[in-house]
């Protein structure tokens, strides 16, 4: 069989399943002039060809209406009676109804209506009265495997039991199964069989005779894509090299048809007659082949959600002890932040650091150090409760969150319990080794209301504890004069920064691996700050925005963007668009916009040589704000690239809705790269997702050869790291441009 034959089959119409049975029981039913209308709850699910070409509509027509639509007339259908329907042409043909309930068991909820012309009704009940239960039983299989067909919520393992169950009893054989076929004798597998004559299901289990007789058969036609439909293994010169395995087991007949999962062989759907030869007719196995068609999608669906399911356990938790990462507790927040300040209940925030575990690294290594982590993290499972989150900051980092807590007594306990489960000796490799851990608390909604300041809050309070000896626990302390007192003098000296130009930009190269040429420049903002030397944004930028600062920084921005790409211009370094990171705050300034114009129409610059880097939560948490923006961008083009992408939700919605045109791996997985399996599969997979989308790839934090290799052969555009150059001055990037 071709591999591009049955499997593209469509699979949502009866005649897809099996075109022949209808036919069958229409001719039972009166002969070739028999109308045959299935319906579900009231809804046309199908109707035969007889019945279309007399009515003059086409299936697609009829299918998913009410029965009602074919009403000349508000009216019922009585078994027995005499009903009107309408053609499309608008005439009104006369039918003699009967209504069987063929369907019989309890889940079906179908009935069959089967219409003669009127003259004809008498002959019409003669011929229902013949059909047997077992005809009856055998169209309600056939109509379960449609159901399944048009269904896609049913978990793979019952999905496949309906199949082999519902094949079996349609063709009346005595044995359906499906099979994993692999080279390897080992993963070859029955995956499941149904047993018509036990009545229930089982799995075989390979012997030296399947070994030697039957797996050969079974990879011959997996290879080659061969359906093997046998009548008489006696008798047919293809089983007589495999007869052993056949009379082993009773087999007298069968059909072994090809199963795809996607564009790869996946197996082989089996069909066994034991004991007598049967001679399979044309539509049993045209209705085998199909059923193996739907095995197949079935299967690649449930390959596509485990791969998925296996992605997204990547991305949300720690390859090293198994626990939820950071990003898994932002999404956590994301959703029941909401659900906590509308039931208006308390949380609890603990930042834990193990006191001494940079010791024990330093003194006995990595190795060791990393088996310190997991004992630790299990201890640490044994003090959470079923609500509660628990998660891997990074390093000797881990924070939980407790939620439901009636009072803050609950609290203490909890971090009293932290502190002394990590006082008995750890023993590691022949060693005890002995830390402890220093923990900080906030509370919500006393010491904030969102993830980020409750984090912000513990982890001082964590420091207070280390200050105060290790060991213990400190609550967060907002009266703290020396908090507030750095604070007043951190948000002075800000202002002041502002006004005397303290903000400034440094500059990374994006380049091509494919060319070496730069394909664009990062503008990375930065205060330098006269006393404490280079300051983050994300330490004053959370500052601006709280002091309204925001505005007056994003506009400076924009104008120094515009002015530096100008300069370039003129000094014949072109060829490369410029990147401006914009936060949440400044995604949702609507005055943003009116600045960016000024500074292009002032200096010049054409649009498409800008581009807006965004947080990939950022786009996700603030859509609706973010949205008339974005679409602005799009009007402008100014190119939109998406940062940090595989930390958080990795939505195909939103790639498509937005003017996407680069996502950024972030730099958390390129560091473990080539080494890590976690990251390799996540790097992996975010290439794959973004390419049929035509969307660029930028790999950051690149730091090795090794690292950009592995990226170059897996299909990633462009790389910024520290392996071409660390952020420099635009004096300093135009030096290194010229001579790179």
């Amino acid at each position: 069989m071709s591999a591009d034959s049955s499997y593209l089959a469509p699979f949502d119409t009866a005649t897809f399943l099996f075109p022949a049975e209808w036919h069958t029981f229409s001719d039972l039913l009166g002969g070739a002039d028999t109308g045959l209308i299935c319906l579900k709850e009231g809804v046309i699910t199908h109707v035969n060809r007889h019945l279309l070409d007399q009515l003059g509509f086409d299936d697609t027509e009829l299918v998913g209406r009410p029965v009602e639509f074919l009403f000349p007339e508000t009216g019922s259908a009585t078994e027995g009676d005499d009903i009107r329907l309408r053609t499309k042409s608008g005439k009104v043909l006369r039918f003699h109804f009967v209504a069987n309930r063929v369907d019989a068991l309890h889940d079906a909820g179908s009935t069959i209506w089967i219409l003669r012309p009127e003259s004809h009704g008498a002959q019409t009940e003669e011929a229902a009265s013949q059909a047997t239960p077992g005809m009856k039983r055998q169209l309600h299989y056939l109509n379960r495997l449609l159901r399944l067909s048009q269904q896609t919520n049913t978990g793979p393992e019952p999905a496949l039991k309906i199949i082999l169950k519902s094949s079996a009893k349609a063709i009346a054989v005595h044995q359906c199964a499906f099979w994993e076929v692999a080279s390897d004798l080992a993963s070859t597998r029955c995956v499941a069989l149904y047993d018509d004559i036990r009545q229930n299901f089982s799995a075989e289990e390979p012997d030296p005779v399947f070994a030697e007789h039957f797996h050969p058969l079974l990879m011959q036609l997996v290879r080659g894509e061969q359906q093997f439909i046998v009548a008489d293994v006696d008798q047919d010169p293809r089983a007589a090299l495999h007869c052993e395995y056949f009379h082993a087991r009773g087999i007298k007949a069968l059909m072994a048809i090809p199963v795809q999962r996607g564009n790869e062989p996946a197996g082989l759907l089996i069909f066994t007659i034991r004991a007598q030869p049967r001679r399979w007719r044309k539509d049993e196995a045209d209705f085998a082949r199909n059923a193996a068609a739907l095995v197949g999608r079935i299967s690649h669906q449930a390959e596509r959600a485990r791969e998925d399911a296996q992605l997204r356990h990547l991305a949300h938790h720690d390859s090293l002890t198994g626990l939820p990462n950071r990003h898994f507790l932002f999404d956590q927040a994301a959703d029941f932040f909401p659900k906590v300040t509308a039931e208006a209940k308390t949380l609890a925030a603990f930042f834990i650091d193990l006191d001494g575990f940079k010791s024990v690294n330093d003194a006995f290594g990595h190795a060791v150090g990393d088996e310190l982590l997991k004992a630790a993290a299990l201890r640490l499972k044994n003090v959470v409760r079923k609500d509660d989150v628990l998660v891997r900051l990074g390093g000797d980092e881990f924070m939980l969150l407790a939620r439901n807590l009636s009072n803050m007594r609950i609290a203490d306990d909890i971090a009293q319990q932290i502190v002394e489960t990590m006082h008995g000796a750890f023993a590691l490799q022949g060693r005890e080794l002995q830390i402890s851990a220093s923990v900080g608390i906030a509370i919500y909604p006393f010491d904030g209301t969102d993830i980020d300041t409750l984090m912000k809050k513990a982890d001082i309070a964590m420091y207070h504890a280390k200050s105060a000896g290790r060991d213990q626990y400190r609550m967060f302390a907002p009266q703290s004069g020396e908090g507030s007192g750095k604070r007043s003098t951190l948000e002075a000296d800000l202002r002041r920064a502002v006004e005397e130009h303290e903000l400034v930009h440094f500059y990374q190269p994006q380049v091509d691996l494919k060319t070496g040429k730069v394909r664009c420049v990062e503008a990375l903002l930065r205060w330098r700050h006269p006393r404490d030397g280079i300051i983050l944004p994300a330490i004053f930028l959370p500052l601006a925005e709280e002091t309204g600062l925001i505005h007056d920084i994003s506009a400076r921005v924009m104008h120094e963007a515009c002015d530096q790409l100008n300069e370039w211009i003129m000094q014949g370094l072109h060829g490369f668009t410029l990147a401006i990171n914009l936060s949440a705050s400044q995604l949702m300034d609507r005055s943003l916009m009116t600045e960016l114009e000024d500074a292009l129409d002032r200096t010049g610059v054409p649009s498409h040589l800008l581009e807006w880097e965004v947080k990939e939560s950022t786009v996700m948490q603030h859509s609706s704000m973010a949205s008339s923006l974005l679409d602005h961008v799009t009007d402008m083009q100014i190119g939109l690239s998406i940062d940090d992408f595989g930390t958080g939700y990795s939505s195909m919605a939103y790639l498509r809705r937005y003017p996407v045109r680069k996502v950024k791996i972030d730099s958390s997985f390129v560091g473990g790269l080539p080494g890590e399996r976690d990251d390799r599969a996540i790097t992996e997979a975010i290439i794959s997702m973004a390419r049929p989308l035509g969307l660029e790839v930028v790999a950051e934090g690149v730091e090795t050869p090794q690292q950009m290799e592995f990226l170059r052969e897996r299909g990633c555009d462009i790389a910024q790291g520290f392996f071409f150059t660390q952020p420099l001055t635009a004096e300093q990037l135009e030096t290194w441009m010229i001579r790179h």
